[in-house]
């Protein structure tokens, strides 16, 4: 590979954290900083005149909420320290308010497939499954449920299916879909803000499509936890009560309020270079033998990457190009469903912006070829 140098020699005994520490340069996500780096960050763009808020009250916080509900166009808005929390509550209380303890969730949303369940366990609610496994959801899903339904949710973008959003005439249609059947629609979004340069529009304009949303400042806006819950003031009024009986009513959170308001000035601003540059890389990755990525293009600033190869090589082989070049090639290993074939996740923040597309291309060109070695294949067809 011309574009990166591989002067390393892989050692047989190899710790994968030491090798990862040890790389200067990162393709997916940012590059680690202490815990001194981060909270110094946060010091210095605090407000010296700012006092922490107490069990959610105080200005500090207010301010932050009332920024989000404006943000997104809803009469009002509640932080809480995560969006399980957050999210699980308001699906509580849509179900309270219909008298229907069943939820209709894609069956490889974030509610279903990480959360060990605890809609059912935590909150005694029920689950329908929204279309099919295997592909975004559709209006004609939401028409096709049989049986009361106490909401509908909609994981925006869903992350498992490759980061994958509908159009915005189908988001549309899903919206109104749910009006129809006069079933609230709960928008698990979030990454909203790295979706908005796809849809191109206002966030409160796609938030409008959602009876209630979550959104999240600890992805995309790169805070340490934090989450938001937006949608009628009746709602998040009583939502507050809940996070109280839930035990997310913390005795302060002002080092992660301040961290969502300096994610809000600082990186949502650069959502849209985010995403372009994980277009461009996208494009450089195309040409790649035996790489595919999907979506293709990205829908926002992640993608999925697909290479020629046995998914139990692919650690090693990552330790292998890590060494190699001093580059961490990706960051999160996504379990492949056909026999053969290895697949990652890539999501692009600063840390992207250090290395050409180039360069890019190069490293996972080298993943590639140190896969199909250690996999056993040949070279690819060109």
């Amino acid at each position: 590979m011309d574009d990166i140098a591989t002067n390393r020699t892989p050692g047989p005994d190899r710790d994968g954290e030491a090798i990862r520490r040890a790389c200067t340069r990162f393709v997916s996500y940012d590059p680690p900083r202490s815990v001194k780096d981060r909270l110094q960050e946060l010091a210095d763009y605090a407000d010296s005149d700012s006092e922490p808020d107490k069990t959610g009250k105080g200005a500090l916080i207010e301010g932050l909420e009332r920024r989000v509900a404006d943000l997104l166009g809803k009469p009002a808005a509640v932080f809480m320290p995560s969006g399980k929390t957050a999210q699980l509550i308001a699906l509580r209380l849509w179900c309270a308010r219909s008298g229907h303890g069943a939820i209709a969730i894609h069956a490889r949303s974030h509610i279903e497939a990480d959360e060990a369940r605890a809609y059912q366990f935590v909150h005694g609610l029920k689950s329908m499954e929204l279309g099919d496994a295997n592909r975004q959801v559709v209006a004609a899903d939401l028409e096709a449920l049989v049986g009361p339904v106490g909401a509908v949710v909609l994981e925006l973008p869903l992350r498992r299916l490759g980061w994958l959003a509908p159009s915005w005439s189908e988001l549309e249609a899903i919206s109104q879909a749910a009006r129809n059947r006069g079933v609230p629609l709960h928008a698990d979004a979030a990454r909203l803000w790295e979706m908005q340069p796809f849809y191109g529009r206002p966030h409160a304009e796609i938030a409008a499509m959602f009876d209630s949303l979550y959104v999240s400042f600890y992805k995309g806006l790169g805070a340490p936890v934090g989450a938001a819950l937006a949608g009628p003031e009746d709602l998040i009024a009583e939502a507050r009560l809940w996070q109280q009986r839930m035990g997310a009513n913390l005795n302060t959170l002002f080092p992660y309020v301040v961290a969502a308001s300096k994610g809000l000035d600082e990186r949502l601003p650069r959502m849209p270079d985010y995403v372009a540059k994980a277009r461009s890389i996208a494009g450089a990755l195309r040409g790649l033998p035996g790489v595919r990525v999907t979506p293709d293009p990205p829908h926002c600033n992640a993608m999925q990457v697909v290479l020629e190869g046995a998914q139990a090589h692919l650690e090693e082989a990552r330790l292998d190009v890590a060494e190699e070049t001093g580059i961490w090639p990706f960051g999160v290993p996504v379990t492949s469903p056909i026999q053969g074939l290895a697949m990652f996740e890539l999501t692009i923040w600063e840390g992207a912006f250090d290395l050409s597309e180039g360069e890019i291309a190069a490293v996972i060109g080298l993943l590639a070829e140190r896969l199909r070695a250690r996999s056993g294949l040949s070279e690819p067809a060109a």
